[in-house]
Order: C-alpha cells, then sequence, then structure tokens
C-alpha cells in the first residue's frame, strides 16, 4: 500500500503541480515514484540543490518555451504527414530546447552539466522550419519559390475570374436573365443566379434553388478561366503536400534526439518545481543515508507550511539506533497526529527528491517501506471492523519490520477493550522495536506511556492554560486531558462532576500528579516569557540599525534618480538632433542621411507589423460551414472545432489548422 494515499500527499501534489510549466513535468509528477534507495535520493537532491542555487541568484530555467510537441513528432516518426501548424509547433519546441541547452551549458553545477551533456538538440531543423513559414503561418514565399509562383498564377487568374463576373453584372444582356446581381459558389466553381427559363445556352447549370425558380450558372466564357485556376489550386495544393511532407520528413530523422530532449525538459521542469516549492515552505535539504535516523529539526507539517500566512508550530522529532520508538501523547486535538504524519510525509517527501520543511542540518535516512496505519480502515465488503481492519495493519506492519523500515500508528490497538488494547498496544510497540524497525505511534493509553525505556521515547503535546500549544516536550508524557477538553467544549458541570468521582483512587494520584507536573510546566514558560522579553530588545536594536541602512539605501536611491534624470536628459537632446537630422535630409539630402532615416523607419514598421500579427483575429467557425482555408489556399468544409483550432475537410484530406487561418467563403472574393 502506498503510504501517500493515508498522508496528505494529494495537497502536497497540488502545490507541486502550481511550480511546474510544462505538460511533461505535470505528467511527471503525477506519476512519481518513491527513489528506491539512498543513493538514488541523493542524486534527486544533488539536481534540486542546484536548481535552488540558481533561483537564489534569480535564475529559473527557460522550460515553459517547450511545448509537448510528443504526438507531433511521434506522428511524424511514423510516416504521416505533418499540418502547417503542427510543424510550426515542432519549430517553436526545438527553439526552446535550443534555449534550455543553452541555459544548462552556463550552470556550474555537476547535475546540470550532466543534464547540459545529454541535451543534444537538433538544432538546425528548428532553424530550416522557422524560415519554412512566414509571420502568418504560411508556407514562405522566401523558402518556396516554386510555390510562390503558382500563387500568384492563382492570383493572376483569380482576379481575370473575378472581372469576367464583375461584366457578366454589369452587362445589360444579362440583366432580365438574372435572377439576382451576385456571385456565389456551388461545386467549387463560382456561378450567378439566372431564372430558371433563360438557364439554356448560357454556360454549364450547377444545380437550382430549392424553390425551383433559380438556376446557378457557369457563364460560357467563365468556363476556361476556371477551369486554369482550378489547375493551378490542384498545384498550389500538391506542392503544398510535396513541401510539407518533405518538412515532416526531415521532422522524422531526428525524432529520437527531439523526444529525448523534450523528456529530459520534463525532468528539469519537475526538479525546478521541487526548488520551487522547498522556497514556498522555507525548507532545506537534508543529509539522506540508510542507518534509519529521523532527525527533523524544527519540522512543520508540509500542509500546514503551505498555507500563507499561517503561524505553524515547529518541533523536533528524531529516533534513530537506540531510539527506535517515539511515543506521542496528549490531549485530543492537541496535535499528536499532526506530528506523525509529520514524520510520515517529510519520509515520503525524502523519498521524492522534495525539500523537506525543516530546518537546516536535518537528517532523514531512506525508509522502504514506509507503512502508515491512520484513519479508519474498516470494510463492509471485506466483513470488518474498525478494530479488525487496525489489527489486520498491525499484522502487516510486524510481518514487514526489519532495519530501514519506518511504522507509523495512529492511537495503536484503540477500539477495544481498554485493558486489553493497551496490553495489546504495547506487545505490538515491543514487537516492532525488537525487530529494530523505527517506529512512532500515538495513544491515550497510560499503560504505554509508562512502558519508556531507552528504545522507547514518550514525549507529550504540551497543554498550557486549559488548551493545547501544539509544542512536543519530549520525555514527559501528557495527559489526555478528557475531563478539561469536555469542559471547554460546555459538558454541564454535574456530568463532569460525576465523571470525576468515578476516577478509581489510582486514576486521581495519576491527575493530581500531572496537575502538578503541569504547574512545574507553567514554571519554566514563565522563565520562557521573560528570555522572551530580553529577545525583543534585541530585535529592538536589530530594528534600530535597519533604520539606519534605510536611510543610506534612501541615499543611494536618490543618487540612482539623479542617474536617471541625467539620461533622459540625454535622450530629449537626441531626440532634439533627430528632428535636426529630418529637417536637415528635406532640405539638402545625402546617402548617409538618408540611410539613417530609413533604418529608423524600418525599425518603426517592424513594431507595426507585429502589434498587427499579435491583433490578427480567429475566425468565428462552426461545423458544417464551407471555409476558405489560407494555409492550403483551398476550400473546405468545418467538420469540428477544437479551442482556437479547426478540422477542415478539404478534398481528400483532413486538415487540422488554426481558427486565424479560416475565411468565410465569399471573403476576398474566393
Amino acid at each position: 500500500m502506498d503510504p501517500r494515499a493515508a498522508l496528505d500527499w494529494e495537497a502536497v501534489l497540488a502545490a507541486l503541480l502550481e511550480c511546474v510549466h510544462t505538460p511533461m513535468g505535470a505528467e511527471r509528477a503525477r506519476q512519481m515514484v518513491l527513489f528506491p534507495s539512498a543513493g538514488a535520493v541523493n542524486d534527486a537532491y544533488r539536481l534540486v540543490g542546484e536548481l535552488m542555487s540558481a533561483r537564489m541568484k534569480g535564475e529559473s530555467p527557460p522550460v515553459n518555451g517547450v511545448a509537448d510537441v510528443r504526438p507531433e513528432v511521434g506522428r511524424a516518426a511514423r510516416g504521416v504527414v505533418l499540418e502547417a501548424w503542427a510543424l510550426i509547433s515542432v519549430g517553436g519546441a526545438i527553439r526552446g530546447l535550443v534555449d534550455v541547452a543553452e541555459w544548462l551549458s552556463r550552470r556550474e553545477g555537476p547535475a546540470l552539466q550532466a543534464m547540459a551533456g545529454a541535451m543534444d538538440v537538433p538544432g538546425g531543423v528548428g532553424v530550416r522550419l522557422d524560415a519554412a513559414f512566414d509571420r502568418d503561418g504560411q508556407l514562405s514565399d522566401t523558402a518556396w519559390p516554386k510555390l510562390a509562383s503558382l500563387r500568384r498564377q492563382c492570383d493572376a487568374l483569380r482576379a481575370s475570374v473575378q472581372q469576367a463576373f464583375e461584366a457578366v453584372l454589369a452587362d445589360e444582356g444579362w440583366g432580365d436573365m438574372l435572377q439576382e446581381h451576385y456571385v456565389t459558389e456551388r461545386d467549387g466553381r463560382l456561378v450567378v443566379p439566372v431564372k430558371m427559363s433563360h438557364r439554356k445556352g448560357l454556360g454549364i447549370v450547377h444545380g437550382s434553388s430549392h424553390s425551383g425558380e433559380t438556376a446557378f450558372v457557369e457563364p460560357g466564357h467563365t468556363v476556361e478561366l476556371q477551369n486554369d485556376l482550378r489547375a493551378v489550386r490542384d498545384a498550389i495544393e500538391a506542392e503544398t503536400f510535396r513541401i510539407l511532407g518533405e518538412l515532416s520528413g526531415m521532422v522524422a530523422r531526428v525524432a529520437v534526439p527531439v523526444l529525448a530532449c523534450v523528456e529530459l525538459t520534463g525532468e528539469l521542469d519537475l526538479a525546478s518545481a521541487k526548488a520551487d516549492l522547498g522556497f514556498r515552505w522555507d525548507g532545506t535539504i537534508p543529509r539522506v543515508g540508510s542507518d534509519g535516523v529521523v532527525d527533523l529539526r524544527r519540522a512543520r507539517h508540509p500542509v500546514l507550511a503551505l498555507r500563507p500566512g499561517a503561524s505553524v508550530v515547529a518541533n523536533d522529532l528524531r529516533l534513530d539506533s537506540v531510539r527506535r520508538c517515539l511515543v506521542l501523547t496528549g490531549p485530543n486535538a492537541g496535535g499528536k497526529t499532526v506530528a506523525l504524519k509529520t514524520v510520515g510525509l517529510c519520509a515520503v517527501l525524502a523519498r521524492l527528491g522534495i525539500p523537506l520543511p525543516a530546518a537546516d542540518g536535518s537528517r532523514l535516512d531512506c525508509f522502504e517501506p514506509i507503512v502508515a496505519d491512520i484513519g479508519d480502515v474498516q470494510s463492509v465488503a471485506g466483513d470488518l471492523s474498525t478494530f479488525s481492519g487496525h489489527v489486520l495493519r498491525l499484522k502487516e506492519a510486524i510481518e514487514l519490520a526489519r532495519p530501514g523500515v519506518l511504522v507509523l500508528v495512529d492511537e495503536v490497538a484503540v477500539g477495544t477493550d481498554p485493558a486489553q488494547g493497551a496490553a495489546l498496544a504495547a506487545a505490538v510497540v515491543e514487537a516492532l522495536v525488537d525487530a529494530n524497525a523505527r517506529v512512532v505511534v500515538t495513544t491515550h493509553y497510560p499503560e504505554l506511556k509508562a512502558t519508556a525505556d531507552e528504545r522507547i521515547v514518550v514525549a507529550g503535546m504540551e497543554f498550557a492554560d486549559g488548551k493545547p500549544t501544539y509544542r512536543l516536550v519530549v520525555g514527559q508524557a501528557s495527559g489526555s486531558q478528557a475531563l478539561v477538553v469536555a469542559q471547554r467544549m460546555g459538558m454541564p458541570e454535574h456530568v463532569l462532576a460525576r465523571a470525576t468521582s468515578l476516577l478509581d483512587e489510582r486514576a486521581a494520584q495519576v491527575a493530581r500528579l500531572m496537575a502538578k507536573l503541569e504547574a512545574e510546566r507553567e514554571g519554566v514558560r514563565q522563565q520562557s516569557r521573560q528570555l522572551e522579553v530580553h529577545g525583543a530588545a534585541l530585535l529592538a536594536r536589530e530594528a534600530e540599525i535597519g533604520g539606519r541602512e534605510k536611510k543610506l539605501q534612501d541615499k543611494i536611491d536618490g543618487e540612482r534618480q539623479r542617474l536617471v534624470e541625467a539620461t533622459r536628459d540625454k535622450l530629449s537632446r537626441m531626440e532634439a538632433e533627430l528632428r535636426d537630422l529630418v529637417k536637415s535630409l528635406h532640405a539638402a539630402p545625402s546617402l548617409k542621411a538618408t540611410n539613417a532615416g530609413l533604418q529608423l523607419v524600418r525599425a518603426a514598421r517592424s513594431g507595426i507589423d507585429e502589434e498587427q500579427a499579435a491583433a490578427a483575429p480567429a475566425y468565428a467557425a462552426s461545423v458544417g460551414e464551407k471555409v476558405w482555408v489560407s494555409t492550403v489556399a483551398q476550400h473546405g468544409v468545418v467538420t469540428g472545432l477544437f479551442g482556437r483550432e479547426a478540422e477542415v475537410q478539404v478534398r481528400s484530406m483532413r486538415l487540422r489548422v488554426p481558427l486565424s487561418g479560416l475565411e468565410s467563403r465569399r471573403g476576398g472574393g474566393k
């Protein structure tokens, strides 16, 4: 059984997924398995540590520039001709991989350098793919001269056809024969609506209206022009398919290194997300060995540590070859289970190479397996009661117990007769400790609290002023405080009085001793408060020093502002000189001045072009609509919509193109 199911792992996973930047990283996060050995854990931590160091310098791997093109590259490897958008995506991903490889090559850590050495990016293919398409996502006229020539022929023929139809509409001889004055399309041919009684002898009839009153006629003198246009469009389609096939073949030849680099990027993204999560909860990378040591310093439960602005009580939690078991005691809702889960979840985090929410100097060895019995395990289908299910898990834990195993049990042997449950709890703990496993249990049984020896350490959750403090006090058992908690929750006084009278003398004596112990603890707390007062005075002194540092920083900021103003004045003078240059160009043109002005105009024009391209709207297509597909210069029918993409049937092909590449079938006179 995976221990993560009982240890609030889903909340940690959700936080980790917020830190990834690529689909590959998210996929790896969801599929993480526990590293099998301390060596593997340390290797993972080495990479995460180097990324944390880079992040402290403001440097993060540029993985978000790498799209998940594994499906597209895989299709190309199988011989499928990719659509233009898919090839553009692959080109962009390769460009992003080049950026990742360059970033890795500039890092100094051995783990990052090893990853850089494995990034064999075919950058030349990315350059060729980028050059193959223009900014509108169409095959570039510059890169494909033959296609450019066919497009020019198509434009000229389309203009001729348009002029021919405009002449028909303007011809008075056609006036009485036309049902309406417009041009439409039937079967990929331009036609005019003619009255049914005049359809004969005018040209080719391409169907009629539903009413039967209108025939759609292709005028005879436009037939050859449209035949020529159709032939050129077929040639464009064939040439486009040939080019896309050539580019797809190029992608297929580099499929192996591209896929490997995409996978490495996912690995890098996940490691970077682990580093970011470590920063979110102010975490540390622990030392990891194989001796069964738990030395968590100022540890916090990871889920609590993720809460923004929350003040989480930190505790020290230790186990080793001598202190093999930690028995956690204390009142209900006092923090016992949180401390138990902190140990278990930190053990899981270490096995996954994720920084722990603990202080520097912590150590957490690799435990395999991690056995967690937390929560209700009753099963109606398996005919198990709560206690039976619990006993079954205890039996499994004893069978698995050995060096290197971590066992976590919440309320050991609870749910049955108290006397027998206490005896069973003590026997189970002894069996686990004798097998040299590491054990953390919570309990309310006084008998188990009394079994402490050098191997079994009892610790109590502090309870002060009638409420829990969530601080763990090692070496001192805490009472369950059931009557105190009941009083706080509003239990009637006569019920509480009767419960007190029912305590036997031995229990009452224990209660008195616990009260005396609590009084002594209160004295210690008062001394601690006095120390805190002295600490506050030291903080005030630090604040005074901080004020002086702020004044110095303000002085530096003022000097920086003065330099900014001076730079702004210099730019203003340069702007004035530019205006003078323009005036002199008008007055006495020269080649040098002309070139300078031309460079400025080109830069401005480039900025305008980029803004216009970014603002290009997506066409609002609908399924079944006939549209013009600009990427292949053909009409097609929309067969499906997928976000900002559409699937279009063009002749015998089904293409998937961006909506921005579609136009109305009547748009542009097509």
